[in-house]
């Protein structure tokens, strides 16, 4: 790997409002250390829920979740960017023993298989 070319791609106390223009810049950066190969993007996601840990409390949201999906797909799909997004369903089990731990909640259903709202639009809310 080039010297200077591993960039860190999680939010560290990202703000939605800086979280595209910041996703941008990482996978510019990547694409500038290896021009002769193509660029994915592996995990890209938002939390729905943090104790303050790697993101403002008020930050974290199922409507910011939206918001930041709604603008990666967007971009993705207009810049033809492979994106894979973190992830499918909460995961209560990983991180810290307290439950509002965002490694805890950055999927696009709950844990019980129910729609955030980012997902509500394809597959509604279940009873």
């Amino acid at each position: 790997m080039p010297s200077g070319c591993w960039r860190s791609l999680n939010w560290e106390y990202k703000r939605i409002d800086e979280a595209i223009s910041y996703t941008r810049d990482n996978v510019e950066s990547v694409a500038r250390c290896y021009p002769d190969k193509p660029v994915i993007i592996t995990e890209a996601g938002w939390a729905t829920h943090t104790n303050g840990r790697g993101m403002p409390l008020e930050q974290a949201s199922e409507s910011l979740q939206e918001v930041y999906y709604r603008a990666l797909m967007s971009w993705s799909q207009e810049t033809r960017l492979l994106t894979f997004v973190f992830e499918a369903f909460d995961e209560p089990w990983k991180g810290s023993p307290d439950p509002m731990e965002p490694e805890k909640h950055w999927g696009l259903f709950t844990v019980d298989r129910q729609p955030k709202l980012v997902m509500q639009g394809l597959f509604g809310e279940s009873d």
